[in-house]
């Protein structure tokens, strides 16, 4: 459904958005002929009265330019080549997402291989991966030992991957991403390259790492991050007596896990299907 009603817009737009025969209203333009060819300056009525002479429609292409460009072409072929060209751009046009990997200072070297492999496969799909290193308690005292772990996840995906934002300290983790080289992208839509992922990811799982558990965990740890940070600011307190002595009592009702899950997983996807429709009508 949605699709067809993208498509009746996309057109809609095509047709208000060029200018044919009679409406062209400028006394001169410059004439491009069917087979690509400049025919120059000319006048609009001769314009116009070649195009019907070839039984074909003056289609105004650069209205901006000095004088406008037309093209003398069939409409209706016209509109049909151009939807053609935007749908396979938009075919062919994948959006980069950025998939998180969580570390501790106290994750063990086999369970950092997997780690690293998980990373691996987000690259080779063509995402980004955003890296972060938590400190709980006195772990933040040893920077260094995060810094040799972040230095061997990069030599592990050196192969696959940029170093897009270096490491740097947000509140109590150290962070980094990631980012997939040309040639990285260039193969993430190669089926032999998903199906290596595929059975990369079957084996971990078998070998006891589940990908999309690490997902959910990450999802829950950001959001007990935002929950510690809103509950540390300051909130107003009333100056009567009667609200220090009876403070507001929170009725709201803790959500949970799942449904902070479920959120933000919407709201990823309602970004996703926002930034689609805005490249899907975008004007030349």
């Amino acid at each position: 459904m949605f699709a067809e009603e993208a498509s009746a817009i996309a057109q809609s737009k095509n047709q208000q958005q060029f200018r044919i025969n009679n409406q062209i209203r400028v006394p001169q333009v410059r004439v491009i002929m069917p087979d690509g060819t400049n025919r120059g300056i000319m006048d609009i009525r001769d314009a116009l009265e070649l195009a019907r002479s070839m039984h074909l429609d003056l289609i105004e292409v650069a209205p901006n330019a000095d004088p406008p460009v037309c093209r003398i072409l069939d409409y209706g072929r016209f509109l049909y080549e151009r939807e053609k060209k935007e749908r396979a751009s938009r075919k062919s046009h994948k959006v980069i997402e950025v998939k998180g990997v969580q570390l501790r200072p106290r994750t063990t070297d086999h369970h950092l291989a997997f780690k690293i492999r998980a990373a691996r496969r987000f690259l080779m799909a063509g995402n980004k991966v955003k890296v972060t290193m938590r400190f709980r308690g006195r772990e933040i005292e040893h920077l260094h030992i995060a810094r040799q772990m972040l230095d061997k996840f990069v030599q592990g995906v050196e192969d696959l991957a940029l170093i897009e934002s270096p490491p740097a300290m947000e509140g109590r983790a150290m962070t980094m991403v990631l980012a997939p080289t040309p040639a990285t992208l260039a193969a993430a839509h190669l089926k032999s390259t998903k199906e290596k992922i595929e059975a990369e990811r079957a084996a971990d799982k078998a070998a006891g790492y589940d990908e999309e558990a690490e997902e959910r965990e990450a999802l829950l740890e950001d959001d007990e991050e935002e929950t510690t940070s809103e509950a540390a600011q300051p909130s107003a307190v009333s100056s009567t007596p009667e609200a220090t002595q009876q403070p507001a009592e929170d009725t709201t009702k803790p959500k949970t896990k799942e449904q902070l899950i479920a959120e933000r997983k919407a709201a990823k996807s309602e970004k996703r299907a926002q930034k689609l429709a805005q490249e899907q009508f975008e004007l030349p």
